[in-house]
């Protein structure tokens, strides 16, 4: 059984994604990779295709990508083969994020295809965390799970629906991130490193290497011991996953 899981990364970013794969077989890290663009999706279903053991597909158009690209037909055809949709959402450092925006109209086409399909998603949602959880509410969707999510204000609302939220290696340096931690029930946690990003305040550290590090904040935050801390974010992450 494996023992990490890294919810939230993406392996077409990677120079080396076969590299980044075998460091997480090393470590039993269950990878779970996600696109921002449709010129990822095959690749990212090569991967999973691969390593059909270590490595799980989520496809979808990042908000940052939605002025220029679609929910194209190519994409759309290969969802089915993937395990979930995202990275998707609303941001509107990236462009209009307004009801009627290109943004809005990439968004709410992703979700409903995941409806279509009964796939869970991953959803991007900074700086637009109202936006998103009104949006949210109008599709049932088999899962849900708010990536890097920091809106302290609407968290009772995620925990009330029965969403996920993933904390990554921001735990290990932010109060905002521990505030959050400290609020979520274990069984609304999973694990994130969101590579290739790095961090800076890490000494310029990242990827699924940081996992460890992270389980180990949470369970000294949730005064559990690290062992059990990883064995509920992978039962977590199974069932999300729609495993169980």
């Amino acid at each position: 059984m494996l023992d990490l899981v890294d919810v939230h990364i993406h392996l077409p970013d990677y120079p080396n994604p076969g590299e980044v794969v075998r460091a997480a077989r090393s470590t039993g890290t269950l990878l779970v990779s996600c696109t921002v663009k449709p010129a990822e999706a095959a690749a990212n279903l090569a991967l999973k295709q691969e390593n059909h053991d270590m490595v799980r597909c989520f496809l979808g158009v990042h908000p940052s990508e939605a002025r220029n690209e679609a929910l194209s037909s190519g994409m759309a055809e290969l969802a089915p083969l993937a395990d979930g949709i995202g990275e998707i959402g609303l941001d509107p450092k990236y462009s209009d994020a307004s009801r009627g925006s290109r943004q809005m109209e990439v968004f709410t086409d992703q979700l409903a295809l995941a409806e279509r399909l009964g796939k869970p998603v991953e959803v991007h949602s900074r700086g637009a965390e109202v936006s998103c959880l009104e949006v949210l509410s109008t599709f049932r969707l088999r899962a849900v799970l708010m990536h890097w999510f920091e809106g302290e204000e609407q968290l009772a609302d995620v925990l009330s629906r029965g969403y996920y939220v993933s904390l990554g290696p921001a735990v290990l340096y932010s109060k905002k991130a521990r505030r959050i931690a400290s609020r979520l029930p274990e069984g609304s946690l999973l694990t994130e490193s969101d590579g290739p990003v790095v961090y800076n305040a890490l000494r310029g550290a990242g990827g699924p290497g940081l996992i460890p590090s992270v389980l180990f904040r949470l369970s000294e935050e949730k005064h559990t011991a690290f062992e059990e801390m990883s064995r509920m974010v992978r039962a977590n992450a199974t069932r999300f996953l729609g495993g169980g």
